[in-house]
């Protein structure tokens, strides 16, 4: 028997080591204003990817808005416009109904 057998084989350390950030400082910067983080695990390690957002998610978000608030807008005019027959209707009603009582 060897020597080295005998021993236990001490744990693995990782290829990259976690950065820490002392209490009180704010931390990592990102490259933009805006961004987003995503992890997927592979294995025993995990791998994160820092994405920055572009021009063309910026404008896609805004057109969704827009889009939104367009049917909105459409839906409340449409439930307005409904009511102003009604509501004369009903006061032409309400009219006639004094005017036959004399």
């Amino acid at each position: 028997m060897s020597v080295m057998s005998d021993r236990p084989t001490p744990p693995e350390r990782p290829k990259s080591e976690p950065e820490i950030i002392p209490p009180g400082e704010p931390g990592p910067r990102p490259r933009g204003a805006t961004w987003v983080w995503t992890s997927s695990g592979r294995g025993q390690g995990r791998t994160v990817h820092f994405e920055t957002r572009g021009p063309l998610t910026l404008f896609t978000a805004l057109l969704m808005l827009g889009l939104g608030s367009a049917v909105v807008l459409a839906l409340l005019l449409g439930l307005v416009l409904l009511w102003i027959p009604v509501s004369i209707a009903i006061a032409a009603a309400i009219l006639w109904s004094f005017l036959r009582r004399k």
